[in-house]
């Protein structure tokens, strides 16, 4: 596995570019720092990870466990909520593929809407303006 890669996917499945804390700290990424930030604790799900062997949360029997669950005081680290979808396309498409396509889709989770209601995909489109207006 590309270890310059993998270092940009944290092992609880951040984009670590997406990371205020690449920009605040010019933080290379949990794995490079051995999961301590600066004079932040050292991570607990990074620990977690590093002591059963496994390279990403989802290699774990435990998966999903709460390590990863989001929290509302968290927002303003935007990466933490899409978590385990990072996880899970890691999972199914392997990180190569998923480092292709996961800027796009970051890109769709911060930007993106739904143009109709329903399971419709996100899109970078902007809405009919009409769409919402009664039909007469």
């Amino acid at each position: 596995m590309n270890e310059e890669l993998k270092n940009w996917h944290a092992p609880c499945g951040i984009y670590c570019k997406r990371c205020p804390g690449v920009q605040a700290y010019n933080c290379k990424g949990c794995r490079t720092h051995k999961g301590q930030i600066l004079d932040f604790p050292v991570c607990k799900t990074f620990q977690c990870i590093t002591e059963k062997g496994h390279e990403f949360c989802f290699e774990c029997n435990d998966f999903p466990c709460e390590k990863l669950q989001t929290i509302v005081n968290f927002e303003i680290f935007a990466p933490h909520n899409s978590k385990i979808y990072n996880l899970l396309m890691i999972q199914k498409l392997g990180l190569s593929k998923w480092n292709e396509i996961c800027e796009g889709k970051s890109d769709l989770y911060y930007k993106g809407k739904k143009v109709k209601y329903g399971g419709d995909p996100l899109t970078l489109e902007e809405k009919d303006p009409n769409f919402y207006k009664k039909k007469e």
